[in-house]
């Protein structure tokens, strides 16, 4: 009976070791939006973008979509390429994950996604201007070998990566036969 005890500490440990190697991410770019001359995008940069108006976040690298959507961050994150770091950053104390959304009549305008010291705690936070432009700015704290929490809801966010972690174990169990 011991024996089970140990096939079973060896890959936590080994798993704590990995967990406590890597960094949490948060994602890094700006997605302009619709944009219609999509050959242009690679002439575009955050200061001609932004130009005067400093209080616009801005990162790059600047991204468009063939469709015009709200880029596809599950994707990303699950593309293992080197191409994928480009669009990240990594933690780092008294820093959070940052996505700040520009939303008029309903539809989303740009997105910019970066990490940022920030003086508030998580959350969202909303204005909206007398044009009928709401600025929200949604705040995380990424975890460990987890998607970036900056590319979805916080719920959505803590739900899959339980979800994830029990499936995990299970699978682990049940393959070394202790359930």
């Amino acid at each position: 009976m011991p024996l089970k005890y140990h096939r079973l500490l060896l890959p936590l440990l080994l798993f704590a070791h990995q967990l406590l190697a890597e960094i949490p991410q948060c994602f890094h770019f700006t997605w302009l939006g619709a944009y219609s001359n999509h050959s242009n995008i690679h002439s575009e940069n955050c200061e001609s973008r932004v130009g005067d108006f400093n209080e616009i976040p801005c990162a790059e690298p600047l991204v468009v979509t063939t469709d015009d959507t709200v880029p596809d961050v599950k994707a990303l994150w699950q593309n293992y390429t080197e191409d994928r770091e480009n669009f990240l950053c990594q933690m780092s104390p008294g820093r959070s994950c940052v996505k700040y959304s520009y939303i008029f009549k309903g539809g989303i305008q740009n997105i910019t996604y970066m990490c940022a010291n920030v003086n508030s705690t998580n959350g969202c936070y909303r204005q909206t201007h007398p044009t009928g432009m709401v600025v929200e700015a949604c705040v995380c704290t990424s975890r460990v070998g987890l998607i970036p929490c900056n590319g979805c809801s916080k719920s959505q966010s803590a739900l899959m990566g339980w979800a994830l972690c029990v499936l995990g174990l299970y699978q682990w169990l049940y393959k070394y036969r202790i359930v």
